[in-house]
């Protein structure tokens, strides 16, 4: 028999991992996980994720052949998921140490409940997995079309929670990050998933070429995609607008930022918003809950700022607002944005976008009548939570082009933007990053806001509260930026938008067609081959 090099090349650990069981199995799958995390911003170590799919096909291999499939794969997919969200979104905890006399009892829920909730996903995907593979190397395709199908299900339900998913392991604005104008970074997971998967179909039936085609076709597809966004890159040309926009970062730790310090705050805002070069800007932006208070309620605050601005400013400043009843009752109460200029005699309010996307648990929670009894209701400050807005939305003001706001996570969400004739002309992204100090979170919420500029084919300016401030041109670069713990002020020229990229246009529409023409054919080879065997078993039948 010749020998086979690519089997020896795996025959090793994948005995070492067959030889596993019980905890031992389930503990080196969730530290595989845990390790696969580090293929996220701020490190993108992606040999990390390589090396922690290749183990979960493997397992998933062994779980098809075991005596209950489907409750093998789904611990086993669910194992390694645990440990990958936990790596991923373990900085979530520090939200609930803010106000640790209230809530760090809680600290448990985002570093048990969370990553346990989202690997459910996964763990349905494995068990979907073991139960319809082959053995053969189309069961790669297999594996990356049932996991970005359930990463799709993960990102609508509930109110979705699109984060991390495995496209966002190449940092926006390089050269594969530009595939997102023609798949978006949805089609990037399916991508990312077949081909750091792929070094599983090594050991597997089939010859040496058929299990070493996965891993060529891995190859030239991102070379491929690498290749053409380098072109792109090469060619872009972004030009400006003529437009100044100043944003106005302050660096104030979470545990600040309380209604009772709303004056001194707004005090710190006005002295960075008044310093030299105001009178050449079009639009001064004040990111998420930059006052942390009623800012359309409170008289003496609008005041002030009647007072410190000159006549004309227009300002965008994140605040909450509340909305009374005919009875003086509270009938609603909204993350928001409000658009303000200042009049000869008063504050104009010009509109106000009040955010539609919610953070579970943080501004409202879905279940509060499981979580009540337990003493959490949200971490907002204002009540029992926020309110959603009706939708997202375009605004025009003054000199500056219309723009669309995203206020926070809303930013993670493709195609949240408006589209047809109400597509704004840049993107404007306030956000409160405070909440989670110098830790992965803002690193990862900002590679994601790139994202939609690539795939909208539109800039972004970002305005963050301890967080990454500043602009993102159409193809995902950073430009002029504020890290993270600075209290600065950036005067920025808007840039023009390209032309709606593909994935403006058509979404995921046309890679999903093609990916579940391509996954449907490696689902039904293997049960044509399994019909053609015991077809041939049968007596009387003469084998070809």
């Amino acid at each position: 028999m010749t020998p086979d090099p690519l089997r020896k090349v795996v025959n090793r650990p994948r005995a070492l991992l067959r030889a596993l069981s019980g905890f031992g199995l389930f503990g080196l799958l969730f530290a595989a996980g845990a390790a696969s995390a580090l293929a996220h911003a701020p490190v993108y170590f992606q040999p990390a994720l390589i090396g922690g799919l290749v183990l979960l096909v493997w397992s998933l291999d062994d779980a098809r052949r075991s005596r209950r499939p489907l409750r093998a794969g789904f611990a086993r997919a669910w194992a390694f998921a645990a440990g990958y969200f936990l790596a991923g979104t373990h900085w979530v905890a520090s939200a609930f140490l803010v106000s640790a006399e209230d809530h760090a009892w809680l600290i448990w829920a985002p570093l048990t409940l969370l990553p346990g909730g989202l690997a459910l996903f996964w763990g349905v995907a494995g068990a979907a997995y073991a139960r319809l593979a082959g053995s053969g190397p189309e069961r790669i395709a297999v594996f990356a079309g049932l996991f970005v199908c359930l990463e799709f299900v993960r990102s609508v339900i509930l109110s979705g929670f699109p984060w991390n998913l495995p496209g966002h392991v190449f940092e926006a604005g390089g050269a594969i990050s530009q595939a997102a104008s023609l798949i978006g970074a949805l089609g990037l997971s399916a991508l990312a998933l077949y081909a750091f998967a792929s070094p599983a179909a090594l050991r597997g039936a089939g010859g040496p070429v058929a299990r070493a085609y996965p891993i060529v076709a891995s190859v030239l597809v991102l070379a491929g995609f690498w290749l053409w966004g380098d072109h792109r890159l090469n060619g872009s040309d972004v030009q400006e607008t003529g437009v100044t926009v100043r944003v106005v970062q302050l660096d104030r730790p979470q545990a600040e930022l309380r209604p009772s310090q709303a004056s001194e705050i707004l005090d710190e805002y006005l002295a960075l918003t008044l310093t030299e070069g105001l009178d050449a800007v079009d639009l001064v932006i004040w990111p998420e809950g930059s006052v942390p208070a009623f800012l359309q309620n409170e008289p003496r605050l609008l005041e002030r700022l009647h007072a410190a601005l000159p006549l004309g400013t227009r300002l965008v400043a994140g605040a909450p607002h509340i909305v009374w009843s005919p009875i003086n009752q509270p009938e609603a109460v909204y993350n928001s944005l409000h658009a303000l200029r200042i009049g000869e005699e008063h504050i104009i309010v010009e509109d106000r976008y009040d955010k539609v996307k919610l953070v579970p648990f943080g501004e409202a929670n879905t279940i509060a009548a499981l979580t009540r009894p337990f003493g959490l209701e949200t971490l907002s400050q204002y009540g029992v939570g926020f309110d959603a807005g009706a939708n997202a939305r375009t605004l025009s003001l003054g000199a500056a082009p219309p723009f669309a706001p995203l206020i926070c996570y809303e930013v993670v969400y493709p195609r949240f933007s408006p589209r047809g004739s109400d597509r704004p002309a840049w993107l404007l992204n306030i956000s409160n990053d405070s909440w989670f100090g110098d830790s992965a979170g803002p690193a990862q919420l900002l590679n994601q806001a790139r994202y939609r500029s690539i795939e909208e084919g539109l800039p972004l300016v970002r305005s963050a509260t301890a967080g990454v401030s500043g602009i993102i041109d159409p193809y995902g670069r950073v430009g002029h930026i504020a890290g993270v713990e600075e209290s600065q002020v950036l005067d920025l020229v808007l840039l023009a938008s390209l032309d709606k990229p593909f994935y403006g246009h058509y979404g995921d529409g046309p890679w999903v067609i093609a990916f579940a023409f391509l996954a449907g054919i490696a689902l039904i080879r293997p049960v044509l081959a399994r019909q053609k065997a015991q077809l041939a078993r049968k007596p009387g039948v003469v084998k070809d």
